[in-house]
């Protein structure tokens, strides 16, 4: 399963911190795996701080979430881009440096989830069918301008 969420229109309209963004998500499913959205990541809502915000997958409630329902038992590799440089759209002078964490756990409980914070992981999926991840970043916007700056985030859920 791809999961790809694109963040369109961050643009800074104060040099330091008031800030527009729009994520979707889509997902296809392929082997018997289901990923719900149940909660976007919200960049909006956090303040910036000292340039950054910065939002735990396993504290923050401003992290995205899912769930993920497939075979009782089974183990998942989950796959997903750890940092990425966006270059602001017009201009290309401005940069954001973003880097995503990911927490899962088998029951809804984010503050008793794990973190993937390698890129990769093997995650068992519950006895219920059900496994539940928490998507955090951290952006750095100490070279940032205002502007429009774009991503995508992908990840991959696959059997294994």
């Amino acid at each position: 399963m791809i999961v790809l969420f694109t963040m369109l229109g961050l643009q800074e309209l104060h040099a330091q911190s008031l800030k527009t963004l729009t994520i979707s998500a889509s997902a296809t499913v392929t082997d018997n795996l289901q990923m719900i959205t149940i909660r976007h990541l919200d960049l909006i809502s956090p303040e910036v701080e000292d340039g950054y915000i910065e939002i735990s997958p396993i504290y923050s409630s401003y992290a995205g979430m899912f769930k993920i329902i497939g075979n009782p038992n089974a183990k998942i590799r989950i796959t997903y881009l750890q940092s990425e440089t966006l270059r602001e759209q017009n201009d290309g002078i401005g940069v954001v440096e973003a880097r995503y964490i990911m927490s899962a756990a088998e029951k809804d409980i984010q503050q008793q989830s794990q973190l993937l914070d390698v890129g990769e992981a093997v995650v068992p999926i519950g006895d219920n069918g059900e496994l539940f991840i928490w998507l955090g970043a951290i952006l750095d916007f100490s070279d940032a301008l205002p502007g429009l700056y774009l991503s995508e985030f992908i990840l991959e859920i696959e059997y294994i």
